[in-house]
């Protein structure tokens, strides 16, 4: 009998820094060529309004069906056919937009495309919560960005640079994409356990949800008007190899260094977002402002890797996969809104960075002071696990109440007293426990919760 995924993990991290990659590769590649499309019509303004505005709001909004999908239709969004379809959806939009020649079709082609390409990522990216140990899950992410921004650039060498802009450059899409659609086919129903051993360090509650998604946006916003703001000298002495090759090489380390300490990376990321300013700072040195530009890109990856690995975490420590995406949707919401600071001067431009990056770093130390807490008491950890286990289990408030004390050892009428209900309704409570974690007795339920939080 062959052995599941999980029981191989080095096979399983190959396969999805290939899939992933892969993916990032050919979908990246046509998110570049639609661009080149518009140029051919529009202004460079326009052009990065569309882009950048309303495509990244369409491939947040193809996140996000994917997150309601694995909430109510699960084996449809952690099948294989979502995937296919959109791999389908995109090569056919992507062929309409640059064989088209009426500019109302090229943006229509365009946005089905980037619609696709959001659902597309946030089926594979949900992978890293429900396929691989935590362990594992930066280093995967960042070797397969770095291999889809690597690749993507390479295909647009061809031809002086100017491959992309040309009709043929459709091949540098469906060639991989073809690949993508035979690696596709190996793709095995997701893991979807929660990591109960190995939990994140607080219990989450529904405003830190909102915190971390606000903190994610907002990063995604400052990190998209840090890269707008013009540098003359930079711009002379920075081309596309250089961005492409730090980017990647920051990719790859911020995933190692991820792994090692979550904190770390996270620290990290936060650094990337001053690079802008100090090339800014900078403006009247050629070195300093080119040096600064490329840390920038460097430690772009910190930023790239943490937005994903934290939702990834919480969405596997918790059990549900759908929480994965978020991570994504916020950062794609933020750079949706980040792109209209090109249409600000460069003086309140600057300004409203500065008083977002500040916003952002309260937020950052609001969040990490309770998700990076290393003094954990033996009761804290016992509450945190079973609202863990509560929350992987869809148990209500009652539910939860009744739940612990089963666990008490309490008998019906013990909890019917304590609870001020009668015994039926406690018999009633415990049929829905019981229906929702699939047990047929209360000691089969107990067995279960010692064993997960052994």
């Amino acid at each position: 009998m062959n052995k599941p995924n999980a029981d191989r993990p080095i096979n399983r991290f190959i396969y999805l820094v290939f899939l992933i990659g892969l993916g990032f590769l050919w979908t990246g590649t046509a998110y570049i060529v639609q661009a080149y499309r518009l140029l051919n019509d529009l202004d460079g303004e326009t052009v990065n309004l569309i882009v950048c505005g309303l495509y990244y709001l369409l491939q947040a909004s193809g996140i996000a069906i994917v997150a309601l999908l694995y909430r109510s239709r699960n084996p449809l969004a952690g099948g294989r056919l979502l995937p296919l379809i959109s791999t389908l959806l995109i090569i056919s939009s992507t062929s309409l937009a640059m064989l088209s020649n009426l500019l109302i079709v090229i943006i229509s082609a365009g946005a089905l495309m980037n619609l696709a390409i959001g659902v597309l990522s946030a089926c594979y990216l949900t992978r890293l919560a429900t396929d691989l140990p935590k362990k594992y899950r930066g280093l995967v992410f960042g070797s397969a960005y770095a291999l889809g921004s690597i690749g993507s650039w390479l295909l647009s060498l061809p031809m002086n640079g100017k491959f992309l802009w040309n009709e043929l450059s459709l091949l540098a899409i469906i060639i991989p994409a073809a690949f993508s659609l035979l690696l596709l086919l190996r793709l095995a129903p997701p893991q979807n356990t929660a990591n109960i051993s190995d939990p994140i360090s607080f219990t989450f509650e529904r405003r830190d949800f909102w915190l971390a998604g606000l903190l994610l946006f907002l990063l995604s916003a400052v990190n998209m008007i840090g890269f707008s703001f013009p540098l003359h000298n930079a711009s002379e002495s920075v081309y596309i190899e250089f961005t492409r090759a730090f980017y990647a090489l920051g990719l790859v380390i911020a995933g190692l260094v991820s792994d090692k300490s979550r904190k770390l990376g996270a620290i990290c990321c936060l650094a990337s977002l001053a690079f802008p300013f100090a090339a800014l700072a900078l403006g009247g040195s050629m070195t300093g402002e080119t040096v600064m530009w490329i840390f920038a890109y460097l430690f772009l990856g910190f930023f790239a890797v943490y937005r994903i690995l934290l939702f990834s975490d919480i969405a596997d420590s918790v059990g549900l996969p759908e929480l994965a995406v978020l991570g994504l949707l916020a950062g794609r919401l933020g750079e949706a809104v980040g792109s209209l600071g090109h249409l600000l001067p460069k003086t309140p431009l600057i300004l409203l960075a500065a008083f977002l990056f500040v916003l952002v770093i309260l937020l950052f130390f609001m969040l990490h002071h309770r998700y990076y807490s290393t003094v954990i008491s033996t009761d804290e950890l016992e509450k945190r696990q079973f609202e863990l286990y509560a929350v992987r289990c869809n148990f209500s408030v009652r539910e939860k109440e009744i739940f612990q004390f089963i666990l008490q050892g309490m008998s019906n009428s013990e909890i019917a007293k304590t609870l001020f209900i009668t015994e039926s309704t406690v018999k009633f409570h415990i049929g829905h426990i019981l229906k929702k974690t699939g047990f047929s007795s209360r000691s089969e339920l107990i067995a279960d919760y010692k064993q997960l939080n052994r």
